[in-house]
């Protein structure tokens, strides 16, 4: 995949990559696309960093939702995780109704990282946030 950034412009690279010993041919010689095994994400880097706050795990919540994934890490891109422009428009719409921001669909664009979309939120919307650690918890009310 890093190798792709450097030849082929971002809208092309392909959301998931899945090696294959042989290609499947039919009797006429053409690649069997029926016998191909079905695309799946890479799980390689899934749950490497997990959320270190709440809005953090509201987030990786959203995503994995959107993206119907199981787990999704804090550092994991939205679009390097199989998203595309009309899941993007499904999280915005997530977004608004879980956490009332008006955001639109560049967002996801400029900040497409659980941590990225927590920092930006928290920097240009006024969003409170708490770590995760018993320190960063203290200070939660009890009606959260």
């Amino acid at each position: 995949r890093q190798h792709l950034t450097t030849q082929l412009p971002a809208y092309m690279i392909p959301a998931y990559l899945t090696p294959i010993d042989t290609i499947p041919l039919t009797t006429n010689g053409k690649i069997d696309k029926t016998a191909l095994p079905p695309p799946q994400a890479d799980t390689a880097s899934a749950g490497s960093t997990p959320p270190r706050t709440i809005l953090e795990v509201v987030l990786t919540d959203l995503y994995a939702s959107v993206l119907a994934c199981e787990q999704v890490s804090a550092d994991d891109g939205f679009f390097d995780i199989g998203g595309n422009s009309l899941q993007a428009m499904q999280l915005i719409t997530q977004l608004r109704s879980t956490l009332a921001v008006d955001l639109d669909v560049a967002t996801v664009f400029l900040a497409p990282t659980p941590q990225q979309l927590a920092a930006l939120l928290r920097d240009k919307h006024g969003f409170d946030d708490a770590d995760l650690s018993d320190e960063g918890l203290e200070g939660l009310d009890d009606g959260l």
